[in-house]
């Protein structure tokens, strides 16, 4: 059963007033990181179209090197082909959510044990200054700052693994559900996200790689219980 458009937060607008003129040099690649970005800031709605001309024309270049970012993006599986003018964040499945989640498990479970092979104090450090912005955002309610934070200590937490291809990997996976957690429900969701938060740290701080997983486990499936939970109207 698809979740279509209804069924998220927001205006369902993409914020391209707000985007810079790209740079003449190296466009493909820059066009591809712009877009990058704006899926991780929530920029897509899962399920809208948006013209390849309307991006071309907010970043003041030619649809060329859009064309070539957005095929990358659809070879990925983070976009698809709407028509040959639009493209967009294919609409969310509970098929595709569930796949999604079970890959995560995998991978970034496997990252954080590599990482706390890898640990340091500077890594734990790291990770509690981030975790005091994720505090910071839960106690203001801020969904937005929340949402970037989390992006910021999950990927502080897999980048001492020490692995390129593993973070790769990461990173797409994420690009794919990034639009999905901006405008989904968070009603709820920030104390026990904080508290799993709370764990990981403390058993990287003891080197502890089973209570790691537990707590990156216990994390991630919620977050993806409460996200097909606030549809269950929905599902047959």
């Amino acid at each position: 059963l698809a979740l279509t458009n209804s069924d998220f937060l927001g205006q369902g607008t993409i914020m391209f007033e707000k985007q810079k003129p790209i740079q003449k040099d190296k466009l493909h690649d820059q066009v591809y990181e712009r877009l990058c970005t704006m899926l991780r800031q929530g920029e897509f709605n899962p399920g809208e179209s948006v013209p390849v001309a309307r991006i071309a024309k907010a970043f003041d270049i030619s649809p060329m090197p859009v064309r070539e970012a957005l095929m990358r993006l659809q070879a990925m599986g983070v976009l698809s082909n709407v028509s040959g003018r639009s493209v967009g964040v294919p609409e969310v499945t509970i098929k595709n959510l569930t796949d999604l989640r079970n890959v995560r498990l995998e991978v970034e479970t496997k990252a954080v044990e590599w990482s706390i092979k890898n640990s340091n104090k500077d890594f734990i450090k790291d990770l509690l200054v981030l975790f005091d912005g994720l505090i910071d955002a839960e106690e203001r309610h801020d969904i937005q700052s929340f949402i970037k934070r989390n992006y910021a200590f999950h990927f502080r937490l897999y980048e001492q693994s020490d692995s390129p291809v593993l973070m790769q990997i990461i990173d797409n996976l994420w690009l794919k559900v990034s639009p999905i957690l901006y405008h989904s429900k968070w009603v709820g969701r920030f104390k026990w996200s904080n508290d799993n938060h709370k764990a990981i740290i403390d058993a990287v701080s003891s080197h502890d790689i089973p209570g790691a997983r537990a707590a990156l486990t216990e994390d991630i499936t919620r977050s993806y219980d409460e996200l097909i939970n606030s549809f269950s109207d929905e599902i047959k």
